[in-house]
């Protein structure tokens, strides 16, 4: 079994379902993020973007709306659930994406080849991430541009770091493993991930590091609830067979944490993220 194999079943197991139930609330959170997406890769009205792991669809019609009209917006996944849930939102907007059921690491992506690819925490979990973006760049334009959005180091991210130090003091360690392995922390360096892109073929390849605010209205446990339920915590959770005596205690932990983060507006949560560019030549 391939190591994406392993990502399309875990993305489509009951970790990974917790990301459609609990989506609304997850794309507010994460609305920071598309809106930093936005800002760095100024997406053009006429424009063809590729958005890989779209997971729900989210950033993918968040893009969509500043290539209209006249641009063309594809999404691609490796979880049925996720394109399926993305799927049904087609109807409710009038620029329709297209979305994908594919493994950006070896499939042909439809609708090439693309002005602009980005990604909202969907690219660090390939197998083979040279592979994968050695892929992506055969189906983008000559000058074709890349901008991926992805978690910097879990220590100073406590939308990460809570949780996790909740499921770790109530269940047990997370497994030890290589720090650029594919997970969600798979892009926390940033020298390791822009040699990847070098070594698939991209040019003019660069990392930086930026603070956004993740906001809620809340109530706060709505929030450590919602963080407890996906991440690190569902990672370990998974692993031990948890059960919902232990979410309610890593939530419990989680709630405490974050008591720091509520304002009169509502939860806002610092967060740290690593945002990597690069050219087609």
């Amino acid at each position: 079994m391939s190591g994406n194999q392993n990502q399309a079943d875990y993305w489509s197991s009951e970790s990974g379902l917790k990301w459609i139930w609990f989506e609304k609330e997850l794309d507010l959170v994460f609305n920071a993020v598309d809106e930093a997406l936005i800002r760095k890769s100024l997406p053009q009205t006429g424009e063809s973007v590729l958005d890989i792991g779209c997971g729900t669809g989210a950033t993918t019609r968040t893009f969509s709306k500043y290539i209209s009209p006249g641009g063309q917006s594809r999404a691609v996944d490796i979880s049925p659930p996720m394109i399926d849930q993305a799927k049904a939102h087609v109807h409710e907007h009038s620029v329709k994406p297209t979305y994908h059921l594919a493994d950006v690491q070896s499939d042909p992506i439809p609708g090439a080849p693309f002005d602009l690819v980005i990604s909202r925490f969907g690219a660090m979990f390939f197998a083979d991430s040279t592979a994968a973006f050695a892929n992506v760049r055969e189906h983008m334009k000559s000058d074709g541009r890349m901008v991926l959005a992805a978690w910097a180091k879990a220590q100073g991210n406590p939308w990460f770091e809570a949780p996790k130090d909740g499921a770790v003091n109530r269940m047990g360690p997370m497994d030890h493993s290589d720090p650029n392995a594919p997970g969600p922390l798979g892009f926390q360096n940033i020298e390791h991930v822009v040699g990847v892109l070098r070594q698939s073929g991209f040019v003019d390849v660069s990392g930086e590091t930026t603070d956004v605010i993740l906001a809620h209205p809340g109530p706060l446990e709505r929030v450590a609830a919602l963080a407890s339920n996906i991440g690190p915590a569902a990672r370990i959770l998974k692993k031990y067979n948890g059960t919902k005596a232990d979410v309610e205690a890593i939530k419990n932990y989680v709630f405490e944490r974050f008591r720091g983060f509520e304002t009169e507006g509502g939860v806002r949560i610092p967060a740290r993220l690593n945002f990597f560019f690069a050219r087609n030549e």
